[in-house]
């Protein structure tokens, strides 16, 4: 067994993925809202089972992979008493960014993880991840210690996620955001798959729109520099089956990420005086859903 406890909030599509690669691994994994097993059904990582502790303050934990939906978070971190522990976000969008700081202050660490697909349904026990590939965690180490490094990079490996180190914080939130919100947004206004997407030159046409939109509101505040045609070739890659939380969320009337994910952005461009003329009618015809 390995020696570092890991606790995870939010046992979600990611929470559940990660919980059951570690512990699938060696690790000790807690919950901070019940002892369960889950299952994985996976293209890449075949079928695995795990049982998962509980503790609801996750003091016993050494470091916490924060993976709650954002309209839980507040709730799911009430109880969350751990103050030595490293926290690792891997939410979307961008709201939880400044809950997180004032609660945890330098134990955040910057990341995000993309290219997965996976989702867990409500009230079961299963974890369907559809990617053909591994996750890819994007994150920035800035002001941690070697050994610190070390150890998470250890923990990545040893679980077979790919790690991808970014010098600047904003790129780990906005290489994937730029793509993640455009895709969300789209897939949840026709309320159908990225191959339908695909399909359509309207679509395909309003998708490329949405991305171009936020790549010049990243450069404009954050001096970023992206590149449209090297986003649409990672987006290429993606399954044609491909649906995304807030369009499940959104279309089942269920609490959504809208306002983190398409919302901030939406804001930040009336803050900033940035013409974002499509993403504004989306968000607008989003909320009227």
């Amino acid at each position: 067994m390995q020696k570092v406890k890991i606790g995870i909030v939010g046992l979600g599509g990611i929470g559940g993925l990660l919980a059951i690669l570690l512990k699938n691994s060696g690790y000790e994994v807690f919950s901070n809202k019940k002892k369960t097993t889950l299952y994985l059904k996976s293209n890449y990582y075949g079928k695995i089972k795990a049982n998962v502790k509980f503790d609801k303050t996750l003091k016993k934990s050494n470091i916490i992979f924060i993976c709650s939906k954002y309209p839980y978070l507040e709730n799911h971190l009430k109880n969350i008493k751990n103050t030595k522990a490293l926290k690792l976000p891997f939410l979307n969008g961008l709201s939880h960014i400044e809950i997180l700081k004032k609660k945890f202050g330098n134990k955040l660490i910057t990341c995000t993880i993309g290219k997965v697909v996976s989702k867990r349904a409500k009230k079961s026990n299963i974890i369907r991840h559809i990617s053909v590939n591994e996750p890819e965690i994007l994150i920035s180490f800035e002001k941690l210690k070697k050994a610190q490094k070390k150890n998470l990079l250890k923990i990545f490996q040893i679980i077979n996620v790919k790690t991808k180190i970014e010098k600047n914080k904003n790129d780990v939130i906005w290489k994937k955001l730029i793509r993640l919100s455009a895709i969300s947004a789209i897939t949840s206004l026709y309320n159908c798959d990225l191959g339908k997407i695909r399909k359509s030159k309207l679509k395909t046409f309003e998708l490329e729109c949405l991305l171009k939109e936020s790549i010049r509101l990243s450069k404009k505040i954050f001096k970023n520099n992206y590149n449209l045609q090297s986003i649409k070739k990672m987006i290429s890659t993606f399954p044609d089956e491909l649906t995304t939380s807030l369009q499940r969320d959104i279309n089942c009337n269920l609490d959504s990420e809208l306002e983190t994910q398409i919302g901030s952005i939406v804001k930040l461009s009336n803050k900033y005086n940035i013409s974002m003329p499509i993403y504004k009618k989306v968000y607008q015809k989003l909320k009227n859903k």
